[in-house]
């Protein structure tokens, strides 16, 4: 039996899966990872525990398992975007700003003031928490001149790459992300270095996700038990991985990520800079981007929600007092911006509210009005997104569990909603797809889609047209909603 080993390096956990070439997972483990926060806020990981993490799985699947480390013929990864990892030849980096740091406010306003033009060839605008912002705020905090040049890598899964072969390489999806890549040529700016004067800095070398960038070195192999000289691809960084594994490769495709935040995702030819706090990134596949919306309150929302109305504390608990509540939640309606918001709308000031409140309302209104402000907000977003029907959405990670949530979607959208089988771990399958193709077990990333994400056991989620009617009537409410609060705390 042979196996493709796919690591998907994410803010909590890191997760391993062992994919046969039939497209069926045969081991699968987890290793939980810390985030420190510092007293100024800043969000920092040690990249030395994602190297044990990686370690602890192989040790699960050679050890415990069984496996023969001759039976993995690719390794591959998918990981966090936007952190800031330094590397220095013969040191161990143990310090990793990560995605969400926003430590580099002011850095951020000095390069938008100064390269006004910036987000025209990178298609993003430049925030705190890009990394071209955090390096800038390195040098001023950090970095001594006298220092020597320092390699950099923007994803957690460089790291690991590094750790095992030496290579110092990103992808396209990550390197989108870090306000250096032209989106259009999918090359590097390098002059951006001497105008902030960071120059310092080395940029990795750019590759294809499906490109072997170097094999597994004597180091790498003591260290993992993986075969000496075994084939390592770059990968993606997690938003590549997951459009792919939602098997979003096609204009019109669409699909939503309902994490603890989460994100909508359709690929696109455009690479012009979105507004609204949309980006755009680099596809796997060559001739697309990704138009990806952010969203802070998802998952987060509906726990808090569990918390402040269930007395167990439990989902199944929730789902059950959802339901006793009509579609529309007897008029109550949502504002779901409990932790601020990045999109549809950028005010981290936002809050959440509920309005319409009557002698009616019940417990179990409050519970669904919940979901259903949450649901309203990703339509706005996915309206938003697309410029044209779609067909159906497909959605991951933790909240399509909900029964619930999912037919909610359903009704508001009007489009059959797909829960694929092992969504836990898309983001692995579909970074395994390119192993798939560099090993050529298939043709190109459709056949992939096709033969191991498509034709997968999912849970189809058809809507109901009369609910749909009740949902258009509220959605028109809603939409009055966030510009009528914010005149109050504003």
């Amino acid at each position: 039996m042979h196996y493709i080993a796919a690591f998907d390096l994410g803010t909590t956990a890191i997760k391993g899966v062992l994919l046969s070439q039939e497209g069926k997972i045969f081991a699968e483990h987890s290793f939980n990872i810390h985030t420190s926060l510092g007293e100024n806020n800043e969000i920092e990981q040690n990249p030395e525990e994602w190297w044990e993490g990686v370690q602890s799985i192989t040790h699960e699947w050679f050890s415990v398992h069984g496996v023969s480390s001759q039976s993995i013929k690719a390794i591959t990864f998918s990981g966090q975007m936007e952190d800031v990892i330094l590397i220095k030849e013969g040191e161990n980096t143990t310090s990793a700003i990560l995605y969400s740091d926003n430590r580099a406010n002011i850095e951020a306003e000095e390069i938008n003031k100064k390269l006004p033009g910036l987000y025209e060839l990178t298609g993003n605008r430049i925030t705190s928490s890009s990394p071209i912002s955090k390096l800038l705020w390195l040098k001023k905090n950090s970095i001594s001149n006298s220092d020597k040049r320092i390699h950099v890598v923007f994803s957690a899964k460089d790291y690991i790459i590094y750790k095992l072969t030496g290579s110092v390489v990103t992808d396209y999806t990550t390197a989108a992300t870090s306000g250096f890549m032209n989106i259009e040529s999918r090359k590097w700016e390098t002059q951006l270095l001497s105008s902030l004067d960071i120059e310092q800095f080395m940029l990795p070398e750019l590759t294809s996700s499906e490109q072997e960038v170097g094999q597994v070195s004597a180091f790498g192999a003591n260290e993992t038990g993986f075969c000496l000289h075994t084939p390592v691809l770059c990968g993606a960084g997690d938003a590549g991985a997951s459009t792919l594994g939602a098997g979003a490769i096609s204009e019109g495709d669409c699909y939503m990520y309902l994490g603890t935040t989460g994100w909508i995702a359709v690929p696109s030819k455009d690479h012009s800079p979105k507004d609204h706090g949309i980006f755009t990134l680099a596809h796997i596949i060559q001739e697309l981007n990704i138009s990806i919306a952010p969203l802070l309150n998802v998952g987060n929302v509906h726990r808090w929600a569990v918390e402040a109305f269930i007395q167990s504390g439990n989902y199944a608990d929730f789902e059950d007092e959802v339901q006793k509540s009509p579609p529309g939640s007897n008029h109550l309606l949502f504002l779901p911006y409990v932790h601020g918001e990045r999109c549809p709308v950028q005010d981290s000031e936002a809050k959440g509210a509920f309005w319409g409140i009557g002698p009616k309302t019940k417990k179990s209104d409050f519970a669904r009005a919940v979901l259903e402000g949450i649901c309203f907000s990703l339509f706005q977003i996915m309206q938003m997104l697309m410029q044209k029907n779609i067909g159906s959405i497909t959605l991951i990670g933790g909240g399509a569990r909900s029964h619930s949530w999912c037919q909610l979607l359903a009704d508001l959208t009007n489009k059959t909603v797909r829960v694929p089988a092992n969504s836990e771990y898309l983001p692995s399958i579909g970074i395994a797809a390119t192993a798939f193709q560099s090993l050529g077990w298939v043709e190109d990333y459709k056949e992939f889609v096709d033969q191991y994400i498509i034709s997968s056991q999912s849970k189809l989620y058809v809507p109901n047209k009369r609910n749909n009617e009740i949902y258009k009537d509220q959605y028109k409410i809603y939409l009055k909603l966030y510009e009528s609060m914010k005149k109050i705390y504003q």
